[in-house]
């Protein structure tokens, strides 16, 4: 099963529906990504004219992270100094916050209009760790701003069945393989979790793709193996998100630095 390939909504189907990749937009980046049918990336890196640039050959949807506070290019992320802040999450260096907070909802739609200004839409992450009722409230707050934009959720489960009826798909990243402590196939449990959150996902009518993470071919090989066999395409980076290419396809130059923006850290 693949994204619906509708111009104005959805992903298209092809090799991997969605490239995900959080690296700046150097040439040799943005001459891989141009090759993609759709990709996810961090658009406050780019420039407006980038964007536009690389639009013409491929769909782009903008990060947003709804759950989690993140530090990018002007957005400052010291804990504790936003009301909505929470905790740190020390695996990725963000905040979570607080879901429910009118600042965290003005916040989050103001980077939601940056993004979509030069975007075709939006990949949500951290849909998991907050209250459910308020994100889904987020959810559908930006749907109704922008009717017309491909909403696709990271993850989200918790979320089901709304999820269904606010956004036009579903990426499960992890599908296969995991990053943490290293890079390796998950454990059957793992696979089985993944494995039924696929048929939900799908029991609801969402389109799904899927991410995955590998430090070798053979670990990038397994992944896609698996995602083809749940009738899945995935796409298969490193845990910084920075190869702009499937680890499998060759990418001029390789994996490149992020400049996204220190960890969120005490001040």
């Amino acid at each position: 099963m693949g994204f619906p390939a509708s111009p104005a909504r959805g992903l298209p189907e092809g090799r991997a529906a969605l490239a995900v990749y959080y690296g700046p937009p150097g040439p040799a980046a943005l001459q891989a990504l141009g090759r993609h049918v759709c990709v996810a990336v961090q658009a406050g890196l780019y420039s407006g004219a980038q964007l536009q640039s690389l639009r013409r050959s491929t769909r782009v949807l903008g990060y947003l992270s709804v759950g989690e506070d993140h530090p990018l290019g002007p957005w400052p992320c010291t804990p504790g100094s936003a009301p909505y802040h929470r905790q740190v999450n020390p695996a990725w260096g963000s905040v979570t916050v607080d879901v429910r907070h009118p600042q965290w909802r003005r916040v989050l739609l103001d980077r939601a209009a940056q993004a979509l200004a030069h975007t075709d839409g939006l990949l949500l992450d951290t849909l998991d760790g907050g209250d459910p009722s308020g994100t889904r409230a987020l959810l559908a707050l930006l749907r109704a701003r922008w009717p017309h934009a491909t909403l696709i959720a990271n993850r989200g489960f918790t979320l089901l069945p709304d999820l269904a009826g606010l956004v036009d798909g579903a990426l499960i990243e992890a599908f296969s393989t995991t990053h943490t402590p290293a890079p390796a196939l998950h454990p059957p449990d793992g696979l089985a979790y993944t494995a039924h959150w696929l048929d939900e996902l799908r029991r609801h009518g969402l389109p799904v793709t899927a991410l995955d993470y590998a430090d070798t071919p053979a670990l990038a090989a397994a992944a896609h193996a698996r995602a083809a066999a749940h009738g899945l395409t995935t796409f298969v980076t490193d845990r910084a998100l920075s190869r702009p290419t499937d680890l499998l396809a060759p990418t001029p130059g390789g994996a490149v630095p992020i400049h996204g923006g220190r960890p969120c850290a005490h001040s």
